[in-house]
This record gives C-alpha cells, sequence and structure tokens, in this order.
C-alpha cells in the first residue's frame, strides 16, 4: 500500500508543472494570451484602384510632415490580392520571397566584404543569358536574364502621381533600396502593371538627368553609364528581376499635409526604365528608403528633414485599414514617453542598410545567455550584425541566436501540442484548433541604448494555414547577418531619425 501511494504521488508530482505551465507567472516565466482567431477572411475585397487609394487618407492629416498610406500586398483592400486566396499559400510565398530578398542582402554584403561592387563584375557573354535591345541606347548596359518569379517582389505599397498631369501608379516602399525607379514607355522589355505604364512624351515636367550635371547624381549610382550624355542606371534584385533605363528628373505628387492636401515635390532623381525584368506584384517600381544619397528621404532633406517612420497595422486582422508612412518631423512622436530609441550602425562596406545593435533577447520573462559576439557587427569585413527591414516578412537570425531562442520557446510551450508546418522553413509549430486562446512565452528583442520590442503574442505566433496550425514566426538563417522583419514590426510606430542617426520603437501608435 505504501509502495502505490509513493508511486501515486510521484505521478502527481510529474503532472503539477504540465497543468500550471500555460498559466502566466507560473515558474517565474512571462506569458502572453495569443487569441486564436485563424487567417483573415480575403473574401471581401475593394472593388477598384480609386476607393483602395482613398479608402483612408483624411484620418492621417499631419501639420509638419507628409503622410503617405501603406498597404500589404495581402491585406483585404489590396488590389494585388490573388483570387481565391489561401492563407497557406500566401505564406509559403512570403517565406520564398524571404529567401530571395536574404539572398540578394547576402550577395551585397558579401562583395562589399571583398571591395567590391556591381561596376567590378564582368557580364557574361552567353547569348542565351543576356538581354540586350540593339535599337536602343540601353545597350551599352546589359543583364543576365533570370525569369523574374510569378510571386513577385515587394511586401507594402503607396500610391502616388507621377508627371504634369500626374498619372497614379503603385510603388513597392522599401527600406532595403536607394533609388526610385518605375517602368516607362516605349519600353524594350516590361513586366505587367497594374496601371498603364509612365509615358514620358507625356509630361511637361519630365528631364532626363545629363551624365555630369551639378546635381551629382548620375555620380552617385552603383551602376551607371553614360550615352549622348544621358545618365543610364542599372539596379539588380535577389530573385533575377532588374531594371535599366535613364536616370531622370520628375515631379511626384502624393500624400497629405494639414487640410488634406496633396504634395507636389519636384525635380525628384528617379530611375525610368525601359528594360525591366520580373515581376513586381503589378507595382511600376519601387520607392527606395535607404540610407543613400538617392533615397526619396534624403531627396525630401530640405524641404521634410531627413527623418521618416511608418506604423504598419496587423495584416492578420482582417481589417479594411491602411498602414501609415511620414515623412518630416512629424514622423517623430512627441511628448511620448513610450518611445526609445536605439543608434544607427554605420556599415561602410554596406552604408544603405538600416544596422541596429542587438544586445539581448529574452524569452518567458528571462534574458538567454546568447554569446554577445553572435549579433556583432564585425566592421573589419561589414559581415554580421542585425538590419532593420520592411521589405523582409518573418525576423531571420543567423543560426546560432535562432537556435537559442527557438529551444527556451519550445520549453514554455511543452503543454501545447506539437505539429509540423505545410512548409520546411518553420520548424516549430502547433495544432490550435481546438483552442479559442493560449499562452505563450513573452519575447523581447533588446537593443543598445535601452530600446525594446517587447512584443505581443500576435507579432511572432502566426496561422500558417486555415485547419489551425500556427508557427514562431522567427526562422533559421545560413546567413551570418539577422534581420528584424515586418510581421514583428506591426503595431509598433518604427521611426528612422537619419538625423541624428537614431532608430525609435513606440507601441500602438499606429496613426
Amino acid at each position: 500500500m505504501g509502495n502505490r501511494g509513493a508511486r501515486l504521488c510521484l505521478i502527481l508530482l510529474c503532472f503539477i508543472p504540465v497543468l500550471v505551465e500555460g498559466r502566466a507567472g507560473s515558474k517565474g516565466k512571462k506569458f502572453h494570451t495569443l487569441q486564436i482567431n485563424g487567417p483573415p477572411d480575403y473574401s471581401s475585397r475593394v472593388a477598384d484602384a480609386a476607393t483602395f487609394a482613398g479608402s483612408t487618407q483624411s484620418q492621417h492629416d499631419k501639420s509638419d510632415g507628409l503622410v503617405v498610406e501603406l498597404w500589404h500586398r495581402n491585406s483585404p483592400n489590396s488590389p494585388f490580392l490573388p483570387k481565391d486566396a489561401k492563407h497557406e499559400d500566401l505564406v509559403k510565398q512570403s517565406l520564398l520571397r524571404d529567401k530571395q530578398r536574404l539572398a540578394m542582402f547576402s550577395d551585397k554584403i558579401e562583395m562589399a566584404s571583398r571591395g567590391l561592387t556591381m561596376n567590378d563584375l564582368s557580364v557574361p557573354q552567353d547569348p542565351s543569358s543576356i538581354s540586350v535591345d540593339t535599337s536602343s541606347d540601353t545597350a551599352n548596359l546589359v543583364s543576365p536574364v533570370i525569369s523574374g518569379l510569378t510571386l513577385g517582389s515587394g511586401e507594402y505599397f503607396t500610391r502616388m502621381e507621377v508627371g504634369t498631369p500626374g498619372e497614379g501608379t503603385y510603388l513597392v516602399v522599401d527600406t532595403g533600396s536607394d533609388i526610385l525607379w518605375m517602368q516607362c514607355n516605349p519600353c524594350s522589355h516590361c513586366y505587367s502593371q497594374h496601371d498603364p505604364i509612365f509615358n514620358p512624351m507625356n509630361s511637361s515636367s519630365f528631364d532626363v538627368v545629363p551624365c555630369y550635371s551639378s546635381s551629382g547624381w548620375c555620380q552617385a549610382l552603383n551602376v551607371g553609364g553614360c550615352i549622348e550624355d544621358k545618365c543610364l542606371y542599372q539596379v539588380s534584385y535577389g530573385d533575377g528581376s532588374f531594371t535599366i533605363g535613364y536616370l531622370s528628373s520628375e515631379t511626384f505628387t502624393m500624400g497629405t499635409t494639414k487640410g488634406g492636401d496633396k504634395v507636389k515635390i519636384k525635380n525628384v532623381p528617379f530611375g525610368c526604365g525601359y528594360d525591366n525584368e520580373g515581376l513586381f506584384v503589378g507595382a511600376a517600381g519601387i520607392l527606395g528608403l535607404g540610407k543613400g544619397s538617392l533615397s526619396f528621404p534624403n531627396q525630401l532633406e530640405s524641404r521634410y528633414s531627413r527623418r521618416f517612420s511608418y506604423c504598419l497595422t496587423n495584416r492578420e486582422s482582417g481589417e479594411k485599414t491602411s498602414s501609415s508612412l511620414i515623412f518630416g518631423d512629424a514622423a517623430i512622436p512627441t511628448g511620448s514617453s513610450k518611445i526609445k530609441y536605439t543608434p544607427q550602425l554605420f556599415n561602410e562596406k554596406i552604408p544603405s542598410f538600416y544596422y541596429v545593435g542587438l544586445t539581448g533577447i529574452s524569452v518567458g520573462g528571462s534574458l538567454l545567455e546568447i554569446p554577445s559576439e553572435t549579433f556583432q557587427l564585425k566592421t573589419n569585413t561589414g559581415k554580421g550584425g542585425v538590419i532593420v527591414d520592411s521589405g523582409t516578412s518573418i525576423t531571420w537570425f543567423n543560426s546560432a541566436g535562432y537556435n537559442i531562442v527557438r529551444d527556451a520557446f519550445r520549453d514554455g510551450t511543452e503543454n501545447l501540442p506539437g505539429t509540423t508546418a505545410p512548409f520546411d522553413l518553420f520548424d516549430t509549430c502547433y495544432d490550435l484548433s481546438n483552442f479559442t486562446s493560449v499562452e505563450v512565452p513573452t519575447l523581447t528583442l533588446h537593443f543598445e541604448g535601452g530600446a525594446e520590442l517587447d512584443l505581443p503574442a500576435k507579432n511572432y505566433v502566426i496561422p500558417v494555414d486555415e485547419i489551425g496550425r500556427y508557427c514562431l514566426a522567427f526562422a533559421s538563417s545560413s546567413s551570418n547577418f539577422s534581420i528584424i522583419g515586418n510581421v514583428q514590426q506591426q503595431n509598433f510606430r518604427v521611426v528612422y531619425d537619419n538625423v541624428e542617426g537614431r532608430i525609435g520603437f513606440e507601441p500602438d501608435q499606429c496613426y
């Protein structure tokens, strides 16, 4: 009898931790409650671009800045959302885009670490891999042809007018790119886009930039050339997409100010692309927000300083609300004690990317034992480090850092039913089809200067299909650098203060 009683006590003692593990605060751990609402309802769609473009502008008026709207490509009111979209397919495509983007970043960093630029690379002379329009001046710039993927590029989009009179068009918003470019007629090679391709012949404000103009724009290009004193540009991307054309200047009309007035910005340098390969999900091109001299924030310096911020609404909510992108002093929240800043780290090898110092990660309220060199930027080679990026979906840690974070998270979710993901990039997933809510360990990113991202549960545990599977929205990268993606940035105002050289995070400030 005594032995049976002892065995019963042992069984109960072993079972008690499992029962209490799901409650916040057990064993000293901290937990967030995750509501199990499933993926968004994609069946509700906006009928036309006019409704899409003007749906919420009046909500974002600011007196001391320029405000534009952003939409995620998969939001219910996006014109780029595929018909009969399935959440599992959209997540899979998002991860594939991420892999391509990481490959692009990795190539740039590897080349820069060896002191190379795109200008140092020789173009292969295999006729089957070269696209040359011999009837055009762009024949002097050639590029390998790699078919652009049908899933396209780009995460967030904005709409603006280009030229005089203005023609409406969509552009991908990208902190990892510098130059603003878009497709132009006459096109030797152009991909399909949502709006008519811009024809500069119809605009009274269009000009081609001379090679040796006092602006220095042509000399600021990473890859450029000259024909008959006309400046040529070329930009290539990791998924095989590229654009070639003339560096030009034009008037762009966008956003709102106090009173809802649109703003005309004259003499903006942009790439007018006549030879373009790839699919950018129907967008005409890219609005580069990087740190390079040709980026859009730097071109706004005299009018709106070099500050901008965005707040990305939760894409899983299914609500037809846009996100906001603010340029100028209005980009910085005033009178708030919640915003915390971390210094921008300068990588002289890749000066365009936004690097930050990630000093630690806490899971369940406990600071993890991660070697200090795991996330360090190595200034002598330009490798390593952590990049804040709008164009990458999830957060990718180098394998050493990721394994530590993943294992700690798994330790805090032992009571949840594990499952496999419908794709192999996620390795920590759960079957939550029978739950309305669950407790998951808190997850906080700590940065130099005391800034933190205390992530809501929905920013790191996300639905991946329609049948109740959820996964940790972090992944392991074979690269030595890491990227903080836009899923983790949702519902934070992320401030890029290029005047003071800092990046700020303020929770719950999507206005």
